[in-house]
């Protein structure tokens, strides 16, 4: 078993964070546009006076070494089950994959700090994998590809907060000009 954490600078406060991170839309276009997913399914998605419920289907892109990419194939992906608890404003969620069944699971909690005009994001996950002779090859292969995904999620988030203060900026130029 690993278990790591990930810390990360986004480029707005925590509200605002949380407002990109369960928007549906931005979910899918991190995926598909941002990491380049093959592919994105949002499965379901529920919210409660207590808590917003989102499961997703993706087909990750994936850097593995031969042995674990032999095992996994170009057919892997996964089932990611998340709820976000209003009272905590804290992301739990865990992964199913669609093989080695009950032998290999993610699970991640991500929480948000103030940070001056940005915030800190903190992604605790466990990654663990039961497979004899390459569990730990399997882990450490999951590690780095989370790892190099958690910064291209940072990375398109701020891009994308970027955009929306450049253009929030442009139309109050625009607006005074009138």
């Amino acid at each position: 078993m690993r278990q790591f954490t990930i810390t990360q600078t986004i480029e707005t406060d925590p509200a605002g964070h949380w407002a990109l991170y369960l928007d549906d839309s931005h979910d899918r276009a991190q995926y598909l546009e941002g990491l380049h997913y093959p592919a994105y399914e949002l499965v379901e998605r529920t919210e409660t006076d207590q808590e917003i419920r989102r499961t997703i289907r993706v087909t990750p892109k994936l850097e593995l070494p031969g042995p674990v990419a032999k095992l996994f194939g170009s057919r892997f992906g996964y089932v990611e089950a998340g709820v976000f608890d209003k009272a905590t404003r804290v992301w739990s969620s865990s992964t199913t994959p669609n093989m080695l069944q009950g032998r290999l699971s993610t699970k991640t909690v991500v929480r948000v700090e103030p940070d001056g005009a940005h915030c800190k994001r903190f992604c605790d996950i466990t990654v663990q994998a039961n497979v004899f002779a390459i569990g730990g090859l399997i882990e450490s292969s999951l590690e780095s590809n989370l790892r190099t995904g958690w910064a291209g999620v940072a990375a398109y988030m701020n891009r994308k907060l970027a955009a929306h203060r450049a253009a929030a900026a442009t139309a109050i130029e625009v607006d005074r000009d009138h």
